[in-house]
C-alpha cells in the first residue's frame, strides 16, 4: 500500500481521487504542525505540496519519498538539488490553473488603465468630479509586451488582443517556427520590448535567470506613464528599485498579485503606494481552479506510482546515477 501525504487544505475533488485508487493510502494535513509532518513523511510514498516550504530535514526524514506532486504550477519552494539527491520526481498540475491567472492578469490590466481603485475611492469619498480627471485609458491600439509565453502567456495575448491590443512578445525559449497570430510580434530583447510597450505582463517562473529581472535599468527602460503588471512570483522585480522607479512613472502604474515577502511586513513601503494596486497572491485560485489543481495533483500522484506519469506534467527528473 503506497502513502499519499496531502499537506493544508486541498479540493476535495483530489482526495477522492486518491481514496477510491486502489492500493493507495490518502493521509491528509489540513493544518499540519511540522511533527505531524515529519511523522507522516517518514513513510509517505508521495506528498502533495501547495505553497508551503519544508525545511531539508523534514526531506531528509522522508526515506520512502518518491514523487513531490505540486498542487500548482511553480515550484520555487523546492530545492532540486536536494531533490536529485534523494531521487525524488517533481510534478505538477501544469493544464489546471492558466485559464484562471490569464484572467487574473487581465483583470489587473484592466483595473490599473481604468483607474478601478482611485474611481472606487473617489465614490465612497464624495468625490464625484474625479471622473474628469481619472486619466483612465484603452488597450484599443495599446502595445503590450508579454514577458515569457508558455500556457499563460498565450492565454493572455490571446484576451489582450480581443480588446485591439497589439502584443509583443518576449521569452528566450520561444520557438522561432511557433506560429504567432497577425496581432502578435516577437521581440529580439527585454529591453526592445519594455522600450515599446504601454502595458508589461510578466508570465515567467521565478529561477535563478528571472531573479530581479526587473532591475533599477531595465525598470527605467520603461516607457514612461507604462503599467507593469505581475502575475508571475515577486522575485522577479526588484522591488527597492521599483519605488523609486514609480516616482518617476516607469512604470506609473504596478499591479501585482505577488510579492517578494508574502505576506507583506506591515510596514513595507510599497503599501503606502497609491500608485500599487494588490491582490494576495489569488490569481491561481478561482474555484474552477482550486479544483483542477487539487484533482491534476492527485491524478498525478496515482499516474506516478501507477507508473504511467505524463511527461507533460514533470518538472523535474532525477538523473540516473553516472548520467
Amino acid at each position: 500500500m503506497a502513502k499519499v501525504l496531502v499537506l493544508d487544505p486541498v479540493h476535495d475533488a483530489g482526495l477522492t481521487i486518491l481514496r477510491e485508487a486502489p492500493g493507495i493510502a490518502c493521509v491528509h494535513l489540513p493544518e499540519p504542525t511540522e511533527p505531524d509532518i515529519a511523522r507522516h513523511m517518514a513513510d509517505a510514498d508521495a506528498l502533495i505540496l501547495r505553497g508551503r516550504r519544508l525545511p531539508d530535514s523534514l526531506f531528509e526524514g522522508a526515506s520512502q519519498l518518491r514523487l513531490v506532486s505540486r498542487h500548482g504550477v511553480g515550484c520555487d519552494n523546492l530545492d532540486f538539488a536536494l531533490m536529485q539527491k534523494m531521487k525524488v520526481t517533481v510534478a505538477v498540475a501544469a493544464d489546471s490553473n492558466y485559464v484562471s491567472v490569464a484572467e487574473h492578469a487581465m483583470a489587473l490590466t484592466l483595473a490599473a488603465l481604468k483607474r478601478l481603485p482611485d474611481a472606487d475611492r473617489a465614490v465612497r469619498d464624495a468625490n464625484w468630479r474625479l471622473r474628469d480627471h481619472l486619466g483612465a485609458r484603452e488597450l484599443l491600439g495599446a502595445k503590450v509586451l508579454v514577458v515569457g509565453f508558455g500556457r499563460i502567456g498565450r492565454a493572455f495575448a490571446a484576451r489582450i488582443e480581443a480588446f485591439g491590443a497589439h502584443c509583443l512578445i518576449y521569452d528566450p525559449f520561444l520557438d522561432a517556427k511557433q506560429p504567432l497570430t497577425s496581432n502578435q510580434s516577437a521581440v529580439a530583447s527585454l529591453e526592445e520590448g519594455l522600450a515599446q510597450a504601454d502595458v508589461v505582463s510578466l508570465h515567467l517562473p521565478n529561477t535563478e535567470q528571472s531573479v530581479n529581472l526587473l532591475d533599477a535599468t531595465r525598470l527605467e527602460q520603461m516607457r514612461e506613464g507604462s503599467i507593469l503588471v505581475n502575475t508571475a512570483r515577486g522575485g522577479i522585480v526588484n522591488e527597492s528599485a521599483l519605488l523609486e522607479s514609480l516616482d518617476r512613472r516607469r512604470p506609473a502604474l504596478y499591479a501585482t498579485d505577488v510579492l517578494a515577502t508574502e505576506p507583506p511586513l506591515p510596514g513595507d513601503p510599497l503599501l503606502r503606494r497609491p500608485d500599487v494596486i494588490f491582490t494576495p497572491h489569488s490569481a491561481a485560485m478561482t474555484d474552477a481552479a482550486a479544483r483542477r489543481m487539487s484533482e491534476r495533483a492527485a491524478q498525478n500522484a496515482v499516474d506516478f506510482l501507477s507508473g504511467g506519469l505524463s511527461a507533460d506534467m514533470i518538472a523535474f527528473q532525477p538523473r540516473a546515477e553516472g548520467a
